[in-house]
Parts: C-alpha cells; sequence; structure tokens
C-alpha cells in the first residue's frame, strides 16, 4: 500500500519519509507520495535541516549536496541572474562543455532541450509548457487536457501539448540497466479555481539521503520558475516514489543516519 506523507513545507514531509525509510526492512519501501501544499516556503528551522544534510553529503565520497542535486533539476540561481528565455542557452551552453562522455546529463537538460529523431528539429519542452499555460489567461482554461503520458520528443510535436515534460528517452535509456534517469515523469496540472498549477513527479526508484532532499528543492524551484513566468501561483508539489531507499551511507552509515535523523527539527 502507499504510505502519504502530508505537509505544508517540503522539508517537514522529506523528514518524515526519510525517518519512516530508516525503520523499514533493508530502509526500503515502496510507493510512497509526499504532497506538499506550499512547497515554496522555507522556515528558519527547515533552512537549517538543509544546511545540515547538505553538510552531511559534501562530507561524503560523493562531495555534493542538497544544492548540487537541486540544481540538476533546475538552474536557479543562473535563471535568477540572466532570467528566461537567455538562462536556457547559457546553461545549456555550459553542462555541454562539462558533460563527461558516455553520461546522460542533467533532467535540466533534457526537459530544455530535445530532438525530434526523424525531422532533427530542436524543442523547449519547458518552455512549451510557459507558453502553453501563458496561453490559458486569455484562452480556454482546460484543467485536465494535458494528460498526454508523454515519453518521445515526437508526442510534443504532433496534436495538442500538454502540460508534460518528457524526462525518459526510449531510443537511449530503453536498454541500459544502470546510469538511467530516476526522474521518470513531470506532470504540471492547472487549477483554474484557485488560479494556480500543481507539479506532480515520478521517480522509478529515490534515493532518501543522496538524492531525495536535493529533488524536493529543484521541484519547488521548476515549479515556482514555470508559475512565475505562466502569471499563476505555485500550488500543491506531489512526488511519488515507486521505490524509496534511505542509502545511509551517504549519511556515514547506519548509526550516523539514525542520529542524523534523530537531531534534526522541521516543526
Amino acid at each position: 500500500m502507499a504510505k502519504v506523507f502530508s505537509a505544508e513545507r517540503l522539508v517537514p514531509a522529506w523528514l518524515d519519509a526519510a525517518r519512516s525509510l530508516n525503520a523499514a526492512p533493508d530502509r526500503t519501501d515502496r510507493n510512497f507520495v509526499l504532497e506538499i501544499s506550499s512547497p515554496a516556503r522555507v522556515e528558519d528551522d527547515d533552512l537549517q535541516v538543509i544546511n545540515a544534510v547538505d553538510e552531511t553529503l559534501r562530507a561524503g565520497k560523493s562531495g555534493f549536496g542538497v544544492f548540487t542535486v537541486a540544481g540538476t533539476i533546475f538552474p536557479q540561481g543562473l535563471y535568477l541572474r540572466s532570467g528566461r528565455p537567455d538562462f536556457y542557452k547559457r546553461y545549456l551552453d555550459s553542462m555541454k562543455a562539462g558533460k563527461k562522455e558516455g553520461t546522460w546529463g542533467t533532467y535540466a537538460m533534457r526537459m530544455m532541450e530535445r530532438t525530434h529523431p526523424k525531422s532533427r528539429k530542436v524543442i523547449n519542452p519547458l518552455d512549451t509548457i510557459v507558453t502553453k499555460l501563458q496561453e490559458t489567461k486569455t484562452g480556454r482554461k482546460i484543467k485536465s487536457a494535458y494528460e498526454l503520458g508523454v515519453h518521445d520528443v515526437t508526442d510534443l510535436l504532433h496534436g495538442e501539448i500538454g502540460c508534460e515534460l518528457p524526462i525518459h528517452e526510449p531510443a537511449t535509456d530503453g536498454g541500459r540497466a544502470t546510469n538511467i534517469p530516476c526522474l521518470s515523469h513531470l506532470s504540471f496540472k492547472l487549477d483554474p479555481g484557485k488560479g494556480a498549477v500543481d507539479l506532480t513527479a515520478v521517480y522509478r526508484s529515490h534515493y532518501y539521503a543522496q538524492r531525495a532532499l536535493g529533488n524536493l528543492v529543484g521541484l519547488s524551484q521548476l515549479l515556482n520558475f514555470v508559475t512565475k513566468e505562466s502569471g499563476y501561483a505555485p500550488g500543491v508539489l506531489t512526488c511519488v516514489s515507486t521505490l524509496a531507499h534511505l542509502d545511509a551511507e551517504s549519511f556515514g552509515g547506519t548509526g550516523a543516519a539514525t542520529a542524523l535523523l534523530k537531531r534534526l527539527r522541521a516543526p
């Protein structure tokens, strides 16, 4: 059965889910649903938790923390400095220059640039979503016409374009067992009555120590970008982890992970 962790802010939701995983057999469970009503709201206690987790992760083997993970979903700093649309090209150019051979890049890269397999036409799915939502300001405010289950870029080029962000790339990811994106799908939903846009993210596999808190920060920043640029308010952020695991080694081992989760406070 699914386990639902509801909170107003993202840090308490993550903390409750991480503690639940820490008590689960093998620190693994399925179908964790984190539902956050005000994902942009961050209190001082939340910042203390984020900074503590970030410091712990950066001291580990990987050397990258919460904000590095968040940046793979949305480059908040670059957006604030350069604005839309300039930050798209700046980000893609810098990431392509630094991307290691044989790696697939970042989620943000796939959101911002996809190539049609036949025509080779390049599109920006993320900006397509912003534009479509902008058009609802003067056109029909359809709530449920965005469900296309987009997985391939061709779905964005033909027919009615929905508010779905393609992450999975069948041509390159389909045959791989490893080194493929854990984030499978992003779905934006318009709520005309509230003048808001909700975001649902689906993960095929989710590591709650190394990745999940940074993922939630990045998803919140992504939702803020889409709503700000389209003229709506940010709504509910829902994160579905179809397979959730607390990778205690990222926190220094099982004892260190238990101690950290016990010490952290986000009322």
